[in-house]
């Protein structure tokens, strides 16, 4: 029987469709093939997902002069990690692990936000790229520890960084992962756009209390995995197929205040879901989204939404979704693969 539910703090509901219910495989439109190779849409060149540079990507290393300067670059030396950043009229560095520039079409630029009639205003703020490979097919899945704890330490200190701008109230992060979720660019890239306003979904998770929907999740059918600092779990009224949050155990209001143990636990967590994901669904798209506050309390954490059909009249009229696989399903299927 079909049910109607409700999320666990607001208003937004969700029909889990149970006699319309879906195998996985009825989510793959086509498997990679056995030496998992895709094509790079700019210039044709098969690469492996695994790596690989393309002569025509701008964000592939070697073509940094393809792309703004780097405003943030991190690289390896005998010390550790390092930060440098691009000068205008200098060689830039080819040798970088993870590097942060301007988009070269913003949403939004640093002016100043004046109200002007009505509802309007500038749309003034940050809007970067986050190249997190130099090779091509580097998707999170294919990471390494290192790999996908430097990716998420770059988050967190360009959080840190656009956060203290005096127009930024917001600061999304999030990536589009394949067409179907958005993403123009098949290399591995995340994008963060700051604002001068807060979004209202984002203020309807300002003091909500989800650890002890934690604690009911942890020990329910929708959980997905656990370790020590992390928990990933398929919301009670997911919105999506297989859409699934991730959360640290304890409250931080960004990524920013994560201590480095739990932001690494998390990474290497998030890392687990979009593999278990790529696994199950063969690569499917998919958007990830921090849910985060710059100074109001809120329990940050990350939610992941494959792009496994289009919103229809129903959902447009409505607000509310339509989900062919109930998120206990999802989340066995997850565990178990």
């Amino acid at each position: 029987m079909n049910k109607i539910r409700r999320d666990y703090f607001t208003d937004h509901r969700v029909i889990i469709a149970t006699e319309r219910a879906k195998r996985p495989t009825d989510f793959i439109k086509e498997k990679p093939s056995a030496a998992n190779k895709i094509k790079c849409p700019a210039c044709g060149k098969t690469v492996s997902d695994e790596g690989n540079a393309c002569q025509a990507c701008a964000f592939c290393a070697g073509n940094e002069h393809l792309t703004p300067p780097g405003k943030t670059i991190y690289y390896s030396s005998t010390v550790g990690i390092c930060q440098d950043a691009d000068i205008d009229g200098k060689p830039r560095r080819s040798d970088w692990l993870v590097r942060v520039i301007p988009n070269l079409y913003p949403a939004v630029k640093p002016e100043d936000p004046e109200s002007g009639q009505y509802e309007e205003m500038v749309a003034s703020g940050v809007h970067e790229v986050i190249v997190e490979s130099p090779e091509h097919g580097r998707q999170p899945q294919f990471m390494s520890d290192d790999e996908i704890k430097l990716l998420f330490q770059a988050y967190s200190d360009r959080f840190i960084e656009v956060s203290r701008l005096p127009f930024v109230r917001y600061v999304s992060i999030f990536r589009n992962h394949g067409k179907d979720a958005g993403a123009s660019l098949s290399h591995p890239h995340s994008q963060l756009i700051t604002l001068p306003v807060v979004p209202g979904m984002i203020r309807d998770q300002f003091d909500k209390d989800y650890t002890k929907i934690m604690v009911k999740e942890e020990n329910s059918p929708r959980l997905v995995l656990t370790t020590e600092h992390t928990l990933a779990f398929a919301p009670y009224a997911s919105s999506f197929p297989y859409e699934i949050w991730v959360f640290p155990r304890k409250p931080r209001k960004n990524i920013s205040e994560l201590t480095v143990e739990e932001r690494d636990d998390f990474a290497i967590a998030m890392r687990d879901v979009l593999s278990r994901l790529y696994r199950l669904l063969s690569d499917p798209p998919y958007n990830y989204c921090f849910m985060q506050s710059v100074s109001e309390d809120m329990h940050m954490h990350i939610r992941i939404c494959p792009k496994l059909g289009m919103l229809a009249g129903f959902e447009l009229n409505t607000g509310m979704n339509i989900n062919s696989v109930p998120p206990e399903d999802a989340a066995r299927s997850l565990r178990e693969i």
